[in-house]
């Protein structure tokens, strides 16, 4: 059966490419622009090629275990002391960013349209489907998301292109923001927007051709990088850094700009139901991830009925925080060192020992 929940390479592209445009909606761009101001641009550039240096590498270190997941390879190094370990904390990590994400969108939603909804409804509006939509399986998912991918990256286009003729170029100087450190060092910690890292962590085992795996992180990443610094180019040309604001999305901001004629005027609903589609694929996507990981973890036979628990769970995170601002300051503080410490640092580091115990027992 678990054959059949296999996913095809552009299916899993699509997939990582869905996270990251789902981190742009929720106001990254906004976080790197308000660390290193005008420089913006230029720190994205030094990410992104971190991000794609990082990424040839795990590629590497996951070429002695062409059939693992990260979980499986802590417990080759660790035994299932690591591979609980590891496998908890990955759980903990989608959870706290699918519920921190469902709270902002929703919030956001309720904001601008929805004054008089409670917050209530808006959550159970995004997790209801999402929980009838995981019990069929990963490849349901990706199949559904290799659609609705490319409808968002096309509208995410038209907002970058649509207001270009409001661009103030003067805008990106001085170049270098708040100085080279805060751009080219402490900048770098502007790494954890690419989050997406933690997907790949956990896509070998669910694809059809495991040997594609080079070809889905290396082009994810890319594509990820490009959009994420089309998105910063964009808000730092038309809107002075100084002046954003926590309690909105600024993507949104950006709609309100595109106007095509007279007849077509406030097109920002048109883009706010493409991110709600996105926004099913995100909660979808995690929550199959957390499937599958319990799956490792707890040996039962009806997995998928957890996903009634996984959902109470991240609604349950989703009512903790009070407002927008108690997530932006979360996500400013909190949840950048802990992908930096998980993804970037401690999964790097497992990786890296397992491959030393492999080449010393070939030894």
């Amino acid at each position: 059966m678990d054959s059949l929940q296999k996913i095809g390479k552009f299916e899993a592209i699509a997939l990582i490419i869905m996270i990251t445009i789902n981190q742009i909606i929720f106001n990254l761009p906004n976080t790197i622009i308000m660390n290193t101001g005008s420089s913006a641009w230029l720190n994205v550039i030094v990410i992104s090629i971190v991000a794609i240096l990082f990424c040839l590498l795990i590629c590497k270190l996951f070429k002695s275990f062409p059939t693992q997941d990260i979980v499986d390879i802590s417990e080759y190094l660790g035994g299932k002391t690591l591979k609980t370990i590891v496998g908890i904390l990955y759980i903990l990590f989608f959870i706290f960013v699918a519920g921190i994400f469902l709270r902002y969108l929703s919030s956001s939603l309720k904001l601008i349209y929805f004054e008089k909804s409670p917050i209530v409804f808006l959550l159970l509006l995004f997790l209801i489907p999402v929980v009838l939509t995981i019990k069929l399986g990963i490849k349901p998912v990706a199949q559904v998301n290799l659609v609705f991918t490319p409808i968002v990256l096309f509208s995410m286009l038209i907002i970058l292109f649509a207001t270009a003729k409001d661009f103030v170029p003067e805008r990106i100087f001085p170049i270098l923001g708040f100085g080279a450190d805060k751009t080219f060092l402490i900048g770098l910690n502007n790494i954890f927007t690419f989050s997406s890292f933690a997907y790949l962590y956990f896509l070998i085992p669910v694809l059809k051709e495991p040997k594609d795996f080079k070809f889905i992180a290396i082009t994810s990443i890319i594509i990820s990088a490009i959009y994420l610094f089309l998105s910063v180019v964009c808000l730092l040309m038309i809107f002075p850094f100084i002046a954003f604001s926590d309690e909105m999305l600024s993507v949104y901001l950006l709609t309100r700009l595109i106007e095509f004629g007279k007849f077509f005027q406030r097109v920002d609903a048109i883009f706010i139901f493409v991110w709600i589609l996105s926004t099913f694929s995100f909660l979808s996507i995690t929550t199959s991830f957390i499937n599958r990981i319990l799956k490792k973890l707890i040996k039962i036979k009806n997995h998928k009925e957890m996903s009634y628990s996984i959902c109470a769970i991240i609604f349950s995170v989703a009512l903790v925080f009070k407002n927008i601002s108690d997530i932006k300051y979360i996500q400013n503080i909190l949840l950048k060192y802990i992908v930096i410490l998980l993804i970037f640092a401690m999964s790097l580091m497992i990786l890296i020992l397992a491959n030393l115990k492999h080449k010393k027992e070939k030894v």
